[in-house]
C-alpha cells in the first residue's frame, strides 16, 4: 500500500521548503515519492471554453501534452476525490506520497509551526517540525534535520509495503500480508511468463482487470 502523509501548517509556515526538502532526502533513501499540494482553493486551470477545458466539462478526464510535458486534469463532479483515489489512479507504484496541506484530512501529520509555536488539535499528528522551538527528535524536529524526518517516513513507508505486489479493488487498496502479495505477483509473472513472445520479465508489470466484462463463473467463484 502506499503511504500517504501530510505536511500541514498554518498559510506562510514553511510547509513547502519542508516538502521539497524532504522529497530530496527521500530520493536519497531511494524511496519511491510522489507530491501531492492540496488546496481549498480550485485546482483547474483549462479555461471552460478551451479544448482541454471544454472536454472536462463533460465529465471526461483530459491531458494537456506540450513540449515541456503534460499536465492532467479531472472535475470531481462525478467522483469523490480523496487521498486513497489519488493514490490508486495515478500513484500506484509509488512507495509513499507527500501531501502538502490537509490540515483538516484523516491522515498521519507532520505539523509545521508557525513562529507562535502553537500545534493546534487536527487529528493524525505524529511529528512537530519547529524552526523556532526546541527539539528532542523523536517528535519534534528542526531545521537540518529533515533527513531524519525523511528516515522515520522511510520505516513507515516500508512497514505499510505489502511486498512484491499492491491490489486496488476500485479505489481502495487491499490488504495482504508479504507472503500473499509474493503469492498474487508471482501467480502472475508465471502465467505472463509462459505465453509466446514476452521474454524475461524485468520491468515493473502493471494489469488492470475490468471485471465487468470478465465471465460470470470467474467472479462467483
Amino acid at each position: 500500500m502506499t503511504y500517504i502523509v501530510a505536511v500541514s501548517g498554518f498559510k506562510n509556515s514553511g510547509k513547502t521548503t519542508l516538502c521539497r526538502n524532504l522529497l530530496k532526502e527521500l530520493s536519497l533513501q531511494e524511496v519511491s515519492t510522489g507530491y501531492i499540494k492540496h488546496t481549498s482553493g480550485n485546482a483547474l486551470k483549462s479555461d471552460a471554453n478551451s479544448d482541454t477545458g471544454s472536454v472536462i466539462n463533460m465529465g471526461i478526464p483530459s491531458i494537456l501534452w506540450g513540449n515541456d510535458g503534460l499536465s492532467f486534469e479531472e472535475k470531481s463532479e462525478k467522483t469523490e476525490i480523496n487521498p486513497a483515489y489519488i493514490a490508486s489512479k495515478y500513484f500506484p507504484d509509488k512507495e509513499l506520497l507527500i501531501l502538502e496541506g490537509g490540515k483538516s484530512l484523516t491522515l498521519p501529520k507532520i505539523w509545521v509551526c508557525s513562529e507562535s509555536g502553537e500545534v493546534p488539535n487536527y487529528p493524525g499528528i505524529f511529528l512537530i517540525y519547529d524552526r523556532y522551538g526546541k527539539t528532542d527528535k523523536k517528535f519534534s524536529f528542526g531545521p537540518g534535520q529533515e533527513s531524519d524526518i525523511a528516515s522515520k517516513l522511510f520505516e513507515l513507508a516500508r512497514e505499510s509495503s505489502y511486498g512484491s505486489a499492491k491490489v486496488y479493488i476500485g479505489n481502495k487498496p487491499l490488504p495482504m500480508k508479504g507472503f500473499v502479495a509474493d503469492f498474487v505477483s508471482g501467480g502472475v509473472v508465471g502465467m505472463l511468463s509462459s505465453l509466446k513472445g514476452v521474454g524475461k520479465l524485468e520491468d515493473s508489470i502493471r494489469v488492470y482487470i475490468d471485471t465487468k466484462k470478465l465471465n460470470k463463473n470467474c467472479t462467483n467463484v
